[in-house]
């Protein structure tokens, strides 16, 4: 196997992605891992941990280290990240490769020299740290060095970051503007409160993802069968939740995220504005796949949106792309250094 280079690493609350220098995104795992309290060990991590997550014995525990985009756990994490750079680049002595590591900014500078240190641990020569925003941006194609402003939204698992970019810099940021957990626990909610069943997160996020939409599409004979615990009785029990249940399920958390986006273009400079409303808003992160939210943003905000092509990957592949083209993206990163 051909030696690895560079990687840009994307640190997410619900997955970890990895873009390989001349290969693309060679690592997509779940960022969960699997602790066992008997022993202090931890026995799985990545999809292996997500497998057991509402099934685990109750000496075992699943836990997300990032949560609500800040750090719960730094030893966890600091392994998780080991375990995934390890598993691509493998045990390098000699050749080790550079890294762009994006994380949210709610972390502070503490946990992200914490992080850097993980990395070099893991095998990486120097390790350099690229905002969300701009690491989406640029894996998802906008051109974001000239002067003219775009507005990029990145919908993660734990929160979505807004931001307003021109000439390589964030104009305007938020952090504060819920993600797609917000719309998975959502549905949670009204299951127990509506039909008196509990489901678990991950039955949540399979109804997301097969049938939820938070626009209205009229078919209301769409449905899905879902499984979960009689809260009256105490026994299993299996219901059908229609699509335009789900769609209702999502409306108060759809509610949060407009406002929090329309609170960033309020604070623009009316010609970066002007440039939000002539080249639109850019969706990406895992959340953008939701159906209809590319549509409801639109409308409610009044400014044409379009979903990244491949939205889940874009801020692996802005980290990797950073890399491959310093002269660039250098500046980005706070480094004039032409690539050597």
């Amino acid at each position: 196997m051909a030696a690895i280079e560079d990687i840009g690493v994307d640190l997410g609350s619900s997955n970890v992605l990895i873009y390989a220098r001349d290969k693309g995104i060679v690592l997509n795992e779940p960022a969960v891992l699997a602790v066992d309290h008997d022993t202090q060990s931890v026995i799985a991590i990545g999809m292996e941990a997500y497998k057991m997550m509402g099934r685990e014995p109750s000496n075992i525990e699943v836990v997300r280290p990032l949560r609500s985009g800040a750090i719960r756990d730094n030893n966890m994490l600091g392994l998780m990240l080991n375990h995934f750079v390890v598993m691509v680049i493998g045990k390098r002595v000699f050749s080790r490769p550079r890294a762009v590591l994006s994380i949210s900014s709610m972390t502070n500078e503490l946990e992200r020299r914490q992080l850097l240190m993980g990395m070099l641990e893991a095998g990486a020569r120097r390790t350099q740290i690229l905002a969300r925003p701009l690491a989406a941006a640029v894996g998802s194609g906008l051109k974001i060095m000239p002067p003219i402003g775009h507005m990029i939204i990145d919908i993660g698992g734990a929160n979505s970051h807004v931001a307003a970019i021109a000439s390589g810099q964030m104009m305007a940021e938020s952090t504060d503007i819920c993600g797609g957990d917000a719309f998975t626990e959502a549905i949670v909610r009204y299951v127990r409160l509506k039909h008196n069943l509990l489901i678990g997160f991950r039955t949540a996020e399979d109804i997301k993802c097969a049938i939820g939409t938070v626009r209205n599409l009229g078919d209301t004979d769409l449905a899905l069968p879902i499984a979960g615990r009689n809260l009256v009785s105490g026994l299993p029990k299996q219901i059908d939740i229609t699509r335009n249940e789900v769609t209702e399920a999502m409306e108060d958390s759809m509610r949060a995220m407009l406002e929090g986006i329309r609170g960033v273009i309020e604070r623009l400079p009316p010609e970066l504005a002007n440039d939000v409303f002539d080249n639109g808003i850019m969706l990406t992160g895992g959340g953008a796949q939701l159906k209809g939210l590319q549509e409801v943003i639109s409308e409610d905000i009044k400014v044409r949106c379009y979903t990244a092509e491949d939205p889940q990957h874009s801020v692996a592949a802005g980290c990797g792309y950073v890399l491959e083209r310093m002269e660039e993206f250098g500046a980005l990163l706070g480094d004039s250094r032409r690539k050597k």
